[in-house]
């Protein structure tokens, strides 16, 4: 008698093919480091504009999935594929997939980001960058001149001062100094030609490395964002008669200190080529790393106003004038009026006892007596 054939049941057949393809989709999206993934962290970097076939390749690269299907396919399903932000991850091995595509939707937190603020000098971001990327600061220091360096971001000045954009940076532990600083200049740069374009011409015909010198003192000088506009108008009026900017800030720099630091009147008279009582014109380049926003103030300076001089207040603002007179006058007012804040304080503050400091005379600030001063 002939051996009875089994029925061929292709349901059944279908239905166990389905279940060894869910298992292997399963393995590879819950275990996608396998059975025994290794130890340590492994860091990717997503850039703005890569694709998810991009991003998947990476996790590839640095060992956190076997392959890029099951990444793509689920990244679609869950419909994250268009949200995911640009920044540096660090990812256990082992890490599964839902859980990686969730990270990267969800982007860096404020606290992973590395801030830059406005008004910095290269030298005190290399700092910041130092500690935040663990390199040391004379990495940073070193590349800050290096010539092939710089030729490589297009830039022909001795240093990339200037072109650091301040901002929030999706910079983690780890990143090389080189990938840090031309993130910063291109964007710097995007800033530069957004702000600049469609304009016929730039203020006086400058050139965009010239915008960015002149809105670096205007960074140093303002305090009240509402006055970058009125200040970069104060030196541009300046630069169209041919007088002497005379801005503090550069003379601070130039004898190597940050732009903001407090002058006596004999540094008004320090040799540099940045010292602006000195020379006449915009200083040979930026003496820090101005914002967006003072970038644009010095593109569209307030428009009709003929102030030659400014004198701060002591409260953040400043008192402008179109005279030297009228500039004399106002600075006794300031004075009035920081004399007056500083005897308000006092009356309300505690009393200090056995402090010699407390009694020992205060300098004045330079541009109180100097000649024809511009800024503070």
């Amino acid at each position: 008698m002939a051996p009875r054939r089994r029925p061929f049941r292709p349901r059944r057949w279908a239905l166990l093919l389905l279940v060894i393809a869910g298992l292997a989709v399963a393995y590879h999206l819950f275990l996608p480091a396998g059975l025994f993934p290794p130890t340590g962290r492994r860091v990717i970097l997503v850039e703005r504009g890569t694709s998810v076939h991009g991003i998947a390749t990476e996790l590839v690269r640095v060992g956190l999935v076997q392959g890029t299907f099951g990444f793509e396919a689920l990244a679609r399903l869950m419909r994250l594929d268009r949200h995911i932000k640009a920044g540096q991850y660090a990812f256990k091995p082992g890490t599964t997939v839902p859980a990686i595509l969730r990270a990267l939707a969800r982007g860096m937190s404020g606290m992973d980001l590395v801030t830059i603020p406005e008004g910095l000098t290269t030298r005190e971001i290399s700092a910041i960058l130092s500690v935040r990327l663990g390199a040391p600061v004379a990495a940073f220091d070193s590349l800050a001149h290096e010539r092939a360096f710089l030729d490589s971001l297009g830039i022909t000045a001795p240093s990339i001062e200037g072109y650091l954009a301040p901002d929030s940076y999706e910079f983690l532990p780890g990143t090389a100094p080189e990938v840090a600083f031309r993130t910063m200049v291109q964007r710097t740069q995007s800033i530069l030609l957004d702000a600049s374009a469609g304009r016929d011409s730039l203020p006086l015909g400058l050139s965009l490395r010239q915008v960015l010198t002149l809105a670096s003192i205007v960074e140093s000088e303002a305090q009240r964002p509402e006055e970058r506009a009125r200040i970069a108008r104060v030196y541009l009026n300046r630069l169209e008669l041919g007088m002497r900017l005379q801005a503090d800030p550069t003379v601070a720099y130039g004898e190597g200190r940050v732009p903001r630091s407090r002058l006596y009147l004999r540094d008004l008279v320090h040799p540099s080529p940045y010292n602006t009582y000195l020379h006449d014109g915009l200083p040979p380049g930026p003496i820090c790393n101005p914002g967006r926003s003072s970038i644009e103030a010095t593109l569209s300076p307030t428009e009709g106003l003929k102030n030659l001089y400014f004198v701060a207040r002591g409260d953040g603002r400043h008192l402008f004038s179109n005279t030297y007179s009228e500039h004399l006058a106002n600075i006794q007012t300031a004075h009035a009026m920081i004399a007056a804040r500083a005897e308000s304080l006092a009356a309300t503050a505690p009393v200090v006892r056995d402090s010699a400091a407390a009694a020992a005379p205060q300098p004045a600030p330079a541009q109180a007596t100097a000649p024809a001063p511009a800024g503070h």
